[in-house]
């Protein structure tokens, strides 16, 4: 079969959308809407024979260039395929047509694959809890001192569901914006996808709060039997008193016994990872791919300008 590149308006949403629900490695970041909504619908796509396998490209424009990017808040793309063979993701990637500058993609669990021609590839790190088990085998994998603060944060708060999108953003934008470094596209790019999911019933908040004072959110994405950690945030008082400890174990508490795996959604950050660390998940791995095919006058640039960095 045929691998074809198809612009977003020849793309058939309905087969797409199908391909991602029907593949172990869907994720809901490759669904039509939501790639529309981070992208500005700035994608194509690799598709092979009637959607049996697909490869979302999004792109943006740079001095008159096209760089292949991954969107913010989505962690895994790549190739989506109930053939997760290292010869496919290979076959995809050799298919991609080299009119662009730069590729900078993340892949999803299941694509295998090592450096490959002019393929750069590291491996990220992602952890995972399965939930289908009692809540008490669950807390008891726990770490010591995540159970003890777990414990000391119950006296404190009270973990709420909210629908307040804009209280969200704008507390994630107060706390960490000189952390994360996001840009004002990106935050309304972030209010619209969170109306979105919310509306459409894929995304639920929930605050720690104390006294009406919020001092942690933290929104979660439920796509078919996965619940994804996706954007959360909390204030010194919240770090001092544990909440985004509680409010993770109040869902893993509320979702226990069903079949949901919990997706932390990162991370290589050592702080980040120790952290999801203490509630006893699930390594697993997906790659980063590089490609870097800047014409020779972007190159000089860069080093220019690297250069100038350095002397200042």
């Amino acid at each position: 079969m045929e691998i074809k590149l198809l612009h977003r308006n020849e793309i058939d949403v309905n087969k797409w959308d199908t391909r991602v629900a029907l593949s172990s490695n869907g994720l809901p970041y490759a669904l039509s809407s939501y790639l529309d909504l981070v992208t500005d619908s700035n994608w194509s796509a690799l598709v092979k024979g009637d959607y049996v396998s697909i490869f979302p490209l999004p792109f943006e424009m740079k001095m008159s260039l096209k760089m292949y990017l991954q969107p913010p808040f989505t962690q895994q793309l790549g190739l989506i395929s109930e053939d997760n063979s290292m010869e496919l993701l290979s076959e995809f990637l050799d298919a991609i047509p080299r009119d662009f500058a730069m590729l900078f993609l993340k892949g999803n669990e299941c694509n295998r694959i090592s450096n490959l021609n002019e393929v750069v590839v590291r491996q990220r790190s992602n952890y995972v809890l399965d939930l289908n088990r009692d809540y008490e085998f669950i807390f008891s994998n726990f770490s010591k001192s995540l159970r003890k603060r777990i414990r000391k944060s119950k006296d404190y708060y009270e973990v709420i569901e909210s629908t307040d999108v804009d209280m969200l953003v704008d507390y994630y934008q107060n706390e960490l914006q000189s952390i994360v470094g996001l840009n004002e596209d990106q935050f309304f790019k972030a209010r619209r996808l969170f109306d979105y999911l919310l509306i459409s019933g894929f995304g639920h908040i929930y605050t720690a709060s104390s006294e009406n004072e919020i001092d942690g959110v933290l929104l979660v994405l439920q796509y078919q039997n996965r619940m994804i950690n996706l954007f959360g945030a909390s204030n010194s008082s919240g770090k001092q008193h544990f909440a985004m400890h509680l409010i993770l174990d109040h869902l893993i508490e509320q979702n226990a016994n069903r079949n949901i795996i919990f997706d932390f959604e990162g991370s290589d950050i050592k702080g980040v990872k120790e952290f999801y660390k203490s509630f006893g998940p699930e390594r697993k791995v997906y790659p980063e791919l590089y490609i870097d095919n800047s014409p020779l006058w972007l190159t000089l640039v860069q080093k220019v300008r690297q250069f100038i960095s350095f002397k200042k």
